[in-house]
């Protein structure tokens, strides 16, 4: 069985790929329901169970998915005003 960690990134590191992601389409928002439940129910992400964790840490966190491939693919909830960043990993 896989176990789950929430690992701390880098928020300017983080930035940088999500622009870049953004750039080549492969950035992911909630308001894109269909590929946003795909990536969720293949990757096994457990959205609320995340967001309760993350939000007991940080205010105002948001999702986004970076859909592609390297170290960036993933599930984060990250905040612009704390400077935050927060990535769902499954082992």
């Amino acid at each position: 069985m896989s176990q789950v960690r929430i690992v701390e990134q880098n928020y300017f590191e983080f930035t940088a790929a999500l622009r870049s992601a953004a750039d080549n389409g492969k950035r992911v928002e909630p308001k894109e329901k269909e590929r946003w439940k795909t990536f969720v129910r293949e990757n096994r992400i457990q959205e609320a169970a995340f967001k309760s964790l993350a939000d007991k840490k940080y205010e105002g966190m948001q999702a986004v998915i970076i859909d592609e491939e390297g170290p960036w693919h993933g599930y984060y909830l990250y905040t612009s005003s704390e400077e935050a960043c927060l990535k769902w990993v499954r082992e």
